[in-house]
């Protein structure tokens, strides 16, 4: 699964891709092998995503980094940035994106990558 998101990843400034359920649990983390945020607790991202009612994308920026949230078939991706990642290319990347992830996990959803 990891070779969908090396176009994404590949952008100067992206540091992470994080794909939640529709009920807002982690299906899948480009950094759950990372040491450094090991054992890290996700904050409760249900809350975050009821908040943004039927919104397609929202993007959220701090004083050292930026996430974007795209709604995808059955879920939702966070793309974590620094502040000089062009957004234009995480947007247009994801818009190319989103269609695989629908057409790899077939009916099944996100969890259809994980099968055997």
């Amino acid at each position: 699964m990891k070779d969908l998101f090396n176009d994404v990843m590949d952008i100067n400034g992206v540091k992470g891709i994080v794909l939640l359920s529709g009920e807002g649990k982690v299906v899948y983390d480009t950094d759950a092998n990372n040491k450094t945020n090991a054992g890290k607790p996700y904050a409760n991202w249900n809350k975050l995503l009821v908040s943004l009612g039927d919104a397609r994308e929202a993007e959220f920026l701090f004083e050292k980094g930026r996430l974007y949230l795209r709604k995808t078939h059955d879920g939702f991706m966070i793309v974590r940035m620094q502040l000089i990642a062009s957004i234009a290319m995480v947007k247009l990347n994801c818009d190319i994106l989103l269609p695989q992830l629908k057409s790899t996990g077939n009916s099944k959803g996100l969890k259809g990558f994980f099968k055997r």
